[in-house]
């Protein structure tokens, strides 16, 4: 009776020489001498990876299958606007570059959330503005447009900060947390004195 034993990794194909098929265990009778050949084949396995939101991963070594014990290291890659959050299925935790060891078919689910930026607006001077649209945070890629106001008496004169310029109104993309000031200048006015007969005022 002959029962062919895989190791790790390995599984038993078929048997040649003075027995053949592939039924294990199975039986030969000694009525000579025999040389029988167990065959075994090594092992391949897929990995499978998916994404949740915006990335991509990047496998090294980078083959359609592995063999037993091949360490698979995996890289996140989040697109503008997104950030790597964690891996699920066979590999977890947020380590990001990570490895995975190959001893049997894998999947894994690489997961980004989107970024949220938010747009501070300061004022110098007396005057206000608005934003449109107007949300307390943005996702990248956001066109916010600025319409500066001046109280009565002032006037918008620049915008510093993450803008420049005098340009009212005004698009900024939100692309990163933007911090941006309204700068306004008090109104001056002349007062023409004329005079009428001999005098002054």
């Amino acid at each position: 009776n002959l029962t062919a034993n895989a190791d790790d990794g390995w599984t038993f194909s078929n048997w040649s020489g003075d027995l053949t098929g592939s039924t294990n265990p199975d039986n030969i009778t000694m009525d000579g001498n025999k040389v029988v050949n167990a065959l075994f084949t090594e092992n391949q396995y897929t990995l499978t990876i998916y994404t949740e939101g915006n990335g991509s991963v990047i496998k090294d070594p980078n083959q359609d299958t592995y063999t037993y014990g091949t360490v698979v290291n995996l890289m996140a890659n989040a697109d503008d606007g997104w950030t790597f959050s964690h891996w699920s299925g066979n590999l977890t935790g947020n380590t990001n570059p990570d490895s995975i060891v190959m001893d049997e078919n894998k999947t894994i689910t690489a997961n980004f959330t989107e970024n949220d930026y938010t747009l501070t607006i300061n004022i110098e001077g007396n005057g206000s503005v608005t934003k449109d649209p107007n949300q307390t945070t943005y996702t990248y890629g956001t066109l916010v447009e600025l319409n500066a106001t001046g109280d009565q008496g002032w006037s918008f004169d620049h915008w510093s900060g993450d803008l420049s310029g005098s340009e009212n109104p005004i698009t900024i993309n939100m692309t990163s947390d933007k911090t941006v000031t309204a700068n306004f200048s008090q109104d001056q006015y002349v007062l023409k004195i004329n005079i009428e007969g001999i005098g002054s005022v």
